[in-house]
């Protein structure tokens, strides 16, 4: 019987996790930036906490940070270094 209704809920496409992961999602995010924007001096909390949360269940959906070494290269060792182009405004 518990297996009828997970099936069903899986076709709908929405159930109840996802729905709190958005809910912690857009929490977390609208507490970052009013922290970052200052609009309440007060108020003292842990951004840390509060970004590994955001952190947490924008993977959970798969959202992903890129990774960059910071050296110009790509991953398949291509090189990526674009200080000689003649490309912009000059």
């Amino acid at each position: 019987m518990a297996d009828n209704i997970d099936d069903q809920q899986e076709k709908e496409g929405i159930c109840i996790a996802d729905v709190v992961k958005c809910m912690v999602l857009a929490w977390s995010a609208t507490l970052l930036t009013v922290s970052y924007l200052g609009f309440f001096p007060q108020m003292k909390m842990d951004n840390t906490f509060v970004a590994s949360l955001l952190t947490g269940a924008m993977a959970s959906f798969g959202i992903e940070r890129k990774a960059n070494n910071g050296n110009g290269k790509k991953k398949d060792g291509i090189n990526v270094d674009n200080k000689d182009t003649k490309a912009g405004i000059q």
